[in-house]
């Protein structure tokens, strides 16, 4: 009776949470959560764990396709998306604007992305317009 009660309750949770931002397989992921209008957004930010990445045709930028899971007010979406880093840096970052529209946020998060090679981690966010710090 009790595992059934706390089933239930998970389940309760989970469906009344932001959507969860499931990584795939052999990817390593950079997971925030931020509060936007007092309801939660998640943002996952994944690459593949054995990749290569690809150099640019003059070889001083490195091409890496980094996944964007985002999820909010019941709604979630993902997109692919090809950054350049400097290659050689032991870590190099980048910026990426991520529209809101398709969850329901009709703004943008401006990202500061940092990449070494197999991983990925979101350094600093920004909402705009406004310029809202979240992290």
């Amino acid at each position: 009776m009790t595992f059934q009660l706390a089933g239930a309750a998970f389940a309760l949770l989970a469906a009344t949470a932001a959507p969860a931002v499931v990584p795939a397989p052999n990817y390593v992921c950079s997971n925030d959560a931020f509060s936007i209008d007092g309801k939660p957004l998640s943002v996952a930010l994944c690459v593949a764990a054995n990749a290569v990445p690809k150099r640019s045709p003059d070889g001083k930028r490195t091409l890496v396709t980094i996944s964007e899971r985002l999820g909010a007010n019941g709604q979630a979406f993902s997109r692919d998306v090809v950054l350049d880093f400097l290659t050689g840096a032991e870590l190099s970052r980048t910026i990426d604007d991520v529209p809101l529209d398709k969850v329901g946020i009709p703004k943008q998060l401006h990202l500061t992305i940092g990449y070494r090679p197999g991983s990925v981690q979101l350094e600093h966010a920004l909402l705009i317009p406004g310029a809202i710090a979240l992290k």
